[in-house]
């Protein structure tokens, strides 16, 4: 039997930094059986795409609203989208975190290269 797919970008904008947010959204993902990402795309803001049955999205959805209280939210914004077919739900790196890679840094290759001497 083939089983009904939905998909969401949610966008969430607001004093979000430092709430656990995005692990807290892995464990609920996981619980609620949707595939997807989330990750932060600038100061204060971050995306998801979240996939899967209807009625487990939107739970999934709630959870994401009900984290965090009405005065830290200054936008909260789902909108649906086709299907990506996730195999699984990932937190993804932002810019910054990618900049501050180790494996990214100056010396980290001066290391490698030095190694490889």
């Amino acid at each position: 039997m083939y089983k009904m797919l939905k998909c969401y970008r949610i966008k969430i904008a607001g004093d979000i930094s430092g709430t656990s947010f995005r692990s807290a959204a892995m464990h609920a993902a996981h619980r609620f059986r949707i595939t997807g990402f989330i990750r932060y795309d600038e100061e204060n803001s971050l995306t998801i795409e979240a996939e899967g049955d209807p009625g487990d999205l939107d739970q999934f959805v709630q959870f994401c609203r009900d984290w965090f209280t009405p005065d830290i939210i200054k936008d909260f914004t789902v909108i649906e989208k086709e299907p990506e077919n996730y195999a699984d739900f990932t937190i993804r790196r932002n810019i910054s975190e990618a900049e501050t890679d180790t494996k990214n840094q100056p010396w980290f290759q001066k290391i490698k290269d030095i190694l490889r001497s």
